[in-house]
């Protein structure tokens, strides 16, 4: 044990003080981005992982290296993370962009594109220049944690933003990553450790005090234990909080985090908002389909209807066996040859008529839609087919090439945003063209489709499995059916026999997520059923499409609206037909969903201006033999009544047994952490001589109690002040520096003359145990300062 590094220990020493701080940071660092990487945000987000590893190691190597100046430092990690960046994504890129060069050109050429249309006051949409963002992002997160605590010592800044990066994405996310969270939590208290300690040994190195090898380690070893006991009795203290107050709590704690969320959706909308994140991103380009998810029970909006709908938010045409993509916007864009898909869009003034062909059947109804939540997507829900829209609308939809005249094609509507932000309280109504076909018509329509029809909406990708069209073609031939409406009814009521879950694990990698849902999980949510229907379909050259949005709602009969909540955010199939438009179909057997109406033949003299009675519970599911040959049957099941939770009755001396466990645990804590300190004291001070030991003990406890020896003063100046502040242990203080003086600079004395005896010592370590917990207000130094004041300080 030493405190001078000779030129044979600098190895080992900066590997004993670089070691614990790399690992600290990894464990710091990695569940951040990590909780990152799983979010959701966007596809793509793994390469999030080697970026921050290898920008941790990188700011490691320049924090550790004195000779490199900061700016030097800062340029090359700078080159370092553009050129990783560009490498890591180049997956996500147009695969004829071979080199390296092409593929930053069009990073860089998208970059402008994107500020263009943000300094235009629009929305950024590019979802590969948001991940190629947030690379650079979690870089300078990694590598600016670790410059910051190797080389500038800094403890607090780090951990502040990691923890903002943290609480951003875990107001988003759903489910939670608490485990990541908690290991997050608890790596930043053993940094905040580990960096005190290594201040100490600064102070100790330069008051040429002795102390124990592997110093770090050990203390930080004494943290980890204290850190993991606090976490555990933290878990095993009563809950006796209410979900009411929690939510208040955590709403009030939150707001700042969603607020910065809420300024990172302007700049990029098209992130993928995760089950449950609310009222946002419903307008992204592409929709995956992952493991389980989680929605809560707030009210999104509130819509005044005589007509029960769906409300549709987006469509989306292309499946790629592990996701859904809208690629209207990116047809419009290139067909216009405009800069960005934003631009492609149609702009609408208010109540200006929208122009639709496929009309057949179809009725005027006037949707009033009124704001619960903030609308982070400004998008514009509707049920059926929009024909005008109050406020001003930007329309996402494809154009016919008529003679060589690019026509605006509005029955291929992807989605409708409003321009201005769409707040909570706003309403709007839309003019809708309702569906009103009976199915006898339906199936009479034939499959004379147009060409935009049959280009885009019966494409299906590689991946799709070869059991699934066997299946496919199985079920229609063992049903007989043969008009597409038949078919769609066929593989509607086939899937409603499999399970409802929303808690069921991701897809593997690399396969066919309807294949996988079709014959390995064998159940799932909206987001499975639907996909299911629409690649099923395709496989009989009957075209359909994905649309999410939300379910009809709980109808209020007292106001007469319906109350359109979180937890109804469905997806559902849409299959077309020649002359009547998109028609809505429902393979999702869940509490929240209904079957569509169709009369079996079209009826006449009815009013459509009488409100239509809102549709009762939907049917549970039924076995795909029962095929209706007319009507689609719809029984209404009794009312369900919901009863809450009945509490426990607690048990006979509960009441009494709870506050003793909680005191018992208490005390044994306490004990605990006497043990603790005790070792770690005892252990500090092994090896040393009697008279090192006793002033190295005295020492380290008056530390505790906030009597710390200040660099410039010699031990019989800091013996001095300890016995101004214990003025009763003057005495055996003055004794034990005295023989540490003579020892240290006088060179090794026999035994250990001088010292007081071992009882003397123990009644000192106790006062200086009371003044650890007794600490008084006045800071260190002053009382005795009041007390000596007039007498010079004796110097060894």
């Amino acid at each position: 044990m030493t405190t001078t590094t000779y030129p044979q220990q600098r190895l080992s020493r900066e590997l004993t003080v670089t070691l614990p701080g790399a690992l600290l940071l990894l464990l710091m660092v990695s569940p951040v981005v990590w909780a990152l990487a799983i979010s959701n945000w966007a596809p793509g987000l793994e390469v999030l992982r080697p970026m921050a590893l290898l920008g941790l190691l990188v700011g490691i190597f320049f924090a550790r290296l004195p000779q490199l100046a900061g700016w030097a430092a800062h340029t090359f990690s700078a080159a370092l993370a553009l050129t990783w960046a560009i490498q890591l994504i180049s997956p996500l890129m147009d695969d004829r962009l071979t080199t390296w060069r092409d593929q930053a050109t069009e990073l860089l050429i998208r970059t402008i594109i994107w500020a263009r249309v943000i300094n235009a006051g629009g929305r950024g949409e590019d979802i590969l220049l948001f991940v190629f963002v947030l690379c650079l992002l979690v870089w300078a997160l990694s590598y600016g944690s670790a410059w910051m605590v190797l080389r500038q010592g800094w403890t607090w800044r780090p951990i502040l933003l990691n923890g903002f990066v943290a609480l951003i994405n875990y107001t988003y996310v759903l489910p939670k990553p608490t485990l990541a969270f908690f290991i997050f939590l608890c790596a930043a208290l053993l940094l905040l450790v580990y960096q005190h300690v290594l201040q100490r040994q600064a102070f100790w190195d330069a008051a040429k005090i002795e102390y124990p090898d592997l110093l770090v380690v050990r203390f930080l070893t004494s943290a980890a234990v204290m850190v993991g006991l606090l976490l555990v009795l933290t878990a095993m203290m009563p809950g006796e909080v209410s979900l009411e107050r929690a939510t208040q709590t955590w709403d009030t704690l939150s707001s700042p985090f969603r607020t910065a969320r809420e300024g990172w959706e302007d700049l990029f909308s098209t992130i993928h908002a995760p089950p449950g994140a609310g009222s946002g991103a419903f307008t992204t380009g592409s929709a995956p389909l992952g493991g389980a998810r989680q929605l809560t029970t707030d009210l999104v909006m509130e819509v005044r209807s005589t007509e029960y709908e769906y409300w549709r938010g987006t469509a989306f045409d292309r499946y790629t066996g592990s996701d859904w993509q809208n690629t209207v916007g990116e047809q419009a864009r290139a067909a216009l040859g405009a800069a960005s898909r934003e631009q492609a869009r149609t702009l609408k003034a208010a109540d200006e008529p929208i122009p639709l062909r496929d009309t057949l059947a179809r009725r005027q109804v006037d949707q009033k839609i009124t704001l619960a939540t903030d609308r982070l997507d400004d998008l514009i829900m509707v049920g059926g087919s929009a024909s005008s829209v109050s406020i001003v609308t930007q329309i996402e939809h494809n154009y016919l090439n008529e003679g060589g005249t690019l026509v605006a094609n509005y029955d291929e509507t992807a989605l409708m945003v409003s321009p201005e932000r769409l707040r909570a309280g706003q309403s709007y109504t839309v003019t809708a063209l309702v569906s009103g076909a009976d199915v006898a018509s339906l199936r009479a329509a034939g499959s004379d489709y147009p060409a935009w029809v049959r280009e885009r909406y019966l494409q299906l990708p590689d991946t799709v499995s070869e059991r699934t069209y066997e299946l496919a073609n199985r079920l229609v031939d063992e049903a007989g059916v043969r008009t597409p409406y038949d078919i769609a009814l066929l593989y509607q009521s086939y899937l409603r026999t499999l399970t409802y879950n929303e808690q069921i694990p991701a897809p593997p990698a690399g396969a066919d997520h309807v294949d996988w849902f079709l014959f390995t999980q064998r159940e799932g949510y909206c987001d499975y059923f639907a996909s299911a229907m629409v690649v099923l379909l395709r496989t009989q050259g009957v075209p359909a499409r994905w649309v999410r949005g939300y379910a009809g709602g709980e109808f209020d009969a007292e106001r007469g609206v319906y109350m359109v909540r979180e937890n109804v955010a469905h997806s559902w199939p849409e299959v077309y037909f020649p002359g009547f438009g998109w028609e809505r179909f429902e393979p999702t057997a869940a509490s929240y969903t209904n079957l569509p109406q169709r009369p079996l033949t079209a009826t006449f003299g009815s009013d459509p201006s009488e409100p239509s009675i809102p549709p009762s519970p939907p049917e549970p599911a039924r076995d795909f033999e029962e095929l209706d040959e007319g009507l689609e049957p719809h029984t209404a099941p009794p009312a369900v009544v919901v009863t809450p939770h009945e509490a426990p009755v607690p048990a006979a001396g509960l009441e009494l047994w709870r506050p003793l466990a909680i005191i018992g645990g208490m005390v044994g804590m306490l004990a605990l952490l006497w043990v603790l300190v005790y070792g770690r004291w005892r252990y500090e001070i092994r090896g040393l001589s009697r008279t090192r030991a006793a002033y190295a003990g005295m020492a380290l406890l008056a530390s505790w109690g906030g009597m710390r020896q200040a660099d410039q003063s010699t031990p019989l100046e800091y013996g001095a002040a300890l016995a101004a502040e214990l003025p009763e242990q003057r005495r055996t203080i003055e004794r034990i520096v005295g023989a540490y003086a003579r020892e240290q600079y006088g060179g090794p004395q026999r035994g250990a003359s001088g010292l007081p005896s071992l009882e003397e010592q123990r009644a000192l370590h106790f006062a200086l145990g009371r003044r650890i917990i007794l600490r008084p207000a006045a800071p260190f130094g002053r009382a005795g300062a009041n007390r000596d004041r007039g007498r010079a300080p004796r110097r060894a």
